[in-house]
């Protein structure tokens, strides 16, 4: 079947053939994929800074956000039927396993056995079928099949936002996010919806279509430097820069999580973060529970804040889709049928 593939032999990005999946297995369901979503990992994957194939093979299949209906149940599965809408999550066991992927905790993997559909050594969802364990894909209430496909990188920010209430030592009221991509923007609406008094800082213009999506949300927007301290700050922009930033503004016992990922690394005032109790964290990944988490707050979100999230583009235009960010948070391809 055809797939949008990265040649790592011939270092392309083009569309190619791929084996179809087989039948299901015990425990297993043939997917057929609805949509799947663009972001920023998957440009920084065109143009080959990281990612692998399956071993023995020089393709590997883009696409790690996804959204697809189930063709085909394998033996023993009682949970989905054909028909059923579902999101499946990224990331699958190390061989190991590792205690962390004995749990479920894939997103917690101990080594770098893991893989990641549409990543690492497994081919993703641009394309027409794919076959995953029951396991791994999170049923989707159909009041949200129109917005499911932004489930995983909410998943990412309820981890984050998970991460940073544990790590706090008092109960945060205040939080900024840094950065206003698909993630910042999902970051500040999921913040929204626990209560919290929420600021975005970035670097799009006023007039942008982003921004103005903050306003109509209420949500303080700035280009400078955050006005106060907070709580909690997620970083979401991958900026070295802006990772200080997030530091400088956090408010005593106040946790920065880093969502995205400051090359070169972040320096840390080691005598601030311990007058001032400071933590600093990162995360990666999701397990179910935040998959879970991820479509109670969507239901939550007003609907017309997601749905101006979204831009959807024919299969064949994603040529443009992985060339650069858009100014619509979130591009997402329907997946034409053979």
């Amino acid at each position: 079947m055809r797939a949008l593939c990265l040649d790592f032999e011939r270092r392309t990005v083009a569309e190619a053939v791929i084996p179809d999946p087989p039948p299901p297995g015990p425990g297993e369901a043939l997917l057929h994929i609805r949509e799947v979503g663009v972001c920023a990992t998957d440009r920084e994957l065109t143009r080959f800074r990281f990612g692998q194939p399956p071993p023995g093979e020089s393709l590997l299949a883009l696409g790690h956000e996804a959204l697809a209906q189930v063709a085909a149940c394998g033996p023993g599965v009682e949970t989905l039927r054909p028909g059923s809408w579902v999101v499946p999550m990224i990331r699958r066991a190390c061989p190991g396993p590792c205690p962390s992927c004995a749990q479920g905790r894939y997103d917690l993997c101990r080594t770098d056995g893991y893989l990641e559909r549409g990543i690492t050594r497994a081919h993703g969802y641009f394309t027409r079928q794919a076959v995953d364990p029951v396991h791994a894909l999170i049923p989707v209430p159909p009041q949200l099949v129109n917005v499911a496909v932004l489930a995983e990188p909410l998943s990412v920010v309820e981890k984050a936002i998970d991460t940073g209430l544990r790590a706090h030592p008092l109960e945060p009221r205040s939080a900024c996010v840094v950065g206003a991509g698909p993630v910042g923007l999902l970051a500040a609406f999921s913040l929204l919806t626990r209560g919290f008094q929420v600021q975005t800082v970035s670097l799009e213009p006023d007039d942008h279509s982003r921004v103005q999506l903050l306003r109509r949300a209420g949500v303080p927007y700035t280009r400078t430097a955050p006005t106060g301290r907070f709580d909690l700050v997620l970083e979401a922009s991958g900026s070295r820069d802006a990772a200080h930033a997030a530091l400088d503004c956090l408010a005593p016992c106040g946790v920065l999580v880093l969502i995205g990922a400051p090359n070169p690394g972040l320096a840390v005032p080691g005598i601030r973060m311990v007058v001032d109790n400071l933590t600093v964290t990162g995360i990666v990944n999701a397990a179910r529970s935040h998959f879970d988490a991820a479509f109670s707050t969507l239901a939550r979100i007003p609907r017309h804040w997601l749905d101006s999230m979204i831009e959807r583009r024919p299969q064949a235009a994603w040529r443009e889709s992985f060339a650069s960010a858009a100014a619509v948070p979130k591009i997402v391809h329907p997946i034409e049928p053979a």
